[in-house]
């Protein structure tokens, strides 16, 4: 019976501590990266060449713009004249009129 007792403590021990070995130590003899692993690091976080992927026109192309959806534009009276904006964006839909 007292083997069972010292038993189960023992695994129950085990188990509550099993969390505090997935951790790792980090090594502190390691070595500081090189230059070339520095800008293999920072090669995913620089800019594409092209200015807009395939998906991004498309978009562009039926009016969605910085999050924003423009159904239509109105122009009366040449550039000076008034115009009438609609649309949706982040609170919802948007009727400007501007001069």
């Amino acid at each position: 019976m007292r083997k069972r007792a010292v038993s189960g403590l023992v695994g129950a021990a085990l188990l509550v501590a099993g969390p505090a070995f997935a951790f790792r130590v980090p090594d502190p003899n390691a070595a500081w990266p090189t230059p070339h692993q520095l800008e293999s690091r920072y090669a995913d976080t620089a800019r594409h060449p092209y200015a807009m992927t395939y998906s991004d026109e498309a978009a562009r192309r039926l009016g969605l713009a910085d999050g924003r959806w423009e159904a239509f534009n109105s122009q009366s009276g040449g550039s000076t004249g008034p115009t009438f904006k609609g649309g949706l964006d982040g609170r919802g839909a948007v009727l400007r009129l501007q001069w």
